[in-house]
């Protein structure tokens, strides 16, 4: 088998670069495998291989998989990010043998993906105050959940909500949100989940829609993102669609995690079943 490992030294908190020789001792003779820097992906010929394997985190995750996507090839991760939604939705562990074990032994599936625009996403993307945290994550040299709470007390105070309008099967309606969440998988990551109903395999995304909370409602907001339901409430609206049209929602959008700019105007599609990946069996 010739697999192909694609790792990023920027991913997570700080990035083990003896990771490489772990693989490398973990894998059969058998296979022929190549590493290579996520910077240098762009232009690396990958034609030839059967399996591409992501290091890191889920914007990591993100690149390779719109490759395999495009290639028919398999997608392997190995989770080494801030918050690894996918791979912890996927139930890919977070050790490198357990991971290693998973590429090797593992089963594979068909999953959902989709696209905002002409953009590829995976897992989640997102739009009004989540987007602003993913604009700003980082930028202070800080990863991990801290940085992520950092950026969320950084922020919560100077954001207001906003008037979104989506349109789902026709009809179209207009409603306040703080935050948008478009869900493949289910969760942010670090076990955040957002849309707990989610279901990869369904030809479905999950859209959910939250209210700005109060401080006083932190920590009943932070217990539901743990608890793993989805139901609407005084903070969350939650709608299932396989196209979407958002209107008004900004130009901030995160996809995977990452920071990005889109239009004012999105339409959002689903190809169901559409990408190969590894999990464990």
């Amino acid at each position: 088998m010739k697999i192909l490992f694609i790792y990023n030294k920027r991913a997570g908190k700080k990035f083990e670069t003896s990771i490489v020789n772990q693989i490398k001792e973990l894998l059969p003779q058998s296979y022929d495998f190549y590493f290579v820097d996520i910077r240098k992906f762009e232009s690396f010929d990958t034609t030839t291989f059967l399996t591409l394997v992501a290091i890191g985190g889920d914007g990591t995750v993100n690149t390779v998989a719109k490759r395999c996507n495009n290639q028919n090839c398999t997608l392997g991760i190995i989770p080494k990010g801030s918050g690894d939604g996918l791979a912890r939705f996927l139930g890919i562990p977070r050790h490198v043998h357990k991971a290693m074990d998973t590429i090797l032994y593992g089963s594979k599936i068909n999953i959902d993906t989709a696209q905002i625009s002409d953009t590829f996403f995976i897992n989640v993307a997102g739009a009004g105050f989540e987007a602003d945290v993913a604009h700003r994550f980082g930028t202070k040299g800080v990863r991990g959940l801290i940085g992520y709470t950092r950026a969320v007390f950084d922020l919560f105070g100077t954001k207001n909500e906003h008037e979104v309008t989506l349109t789902i099967d026709g009809k179209k309606s207009s409603l306040p949100f703080f935050s948008l969440t478009i869900a493949n998988g289910a969760q942010w990551g670090n076990n955040f989940e957002i849309a707990s109903a989610a279901d990869i395999q369904d030809g479905m995304l999950d859209i959910a829609i939250m209210r700005k909370p109060k401080w006083y409602q932190f920590i009943s907001l932070i217990s539901f993102l743990r608890t793993k339901k989805q139901e609407n409430n005084s903070l969350f609206t939650f709608y299932k669609a396989s196209a979407l049209e958002i209107e008004n929602s900004g130009k901030k959008w995160h996809i995977d995690g990452e920071p990005v700019m889109l239009k004012d105007k999105n339409k959002v599609l689903l190809h169901s079943k559409s990408l190969n990946v590894i999990i464990p069996k």
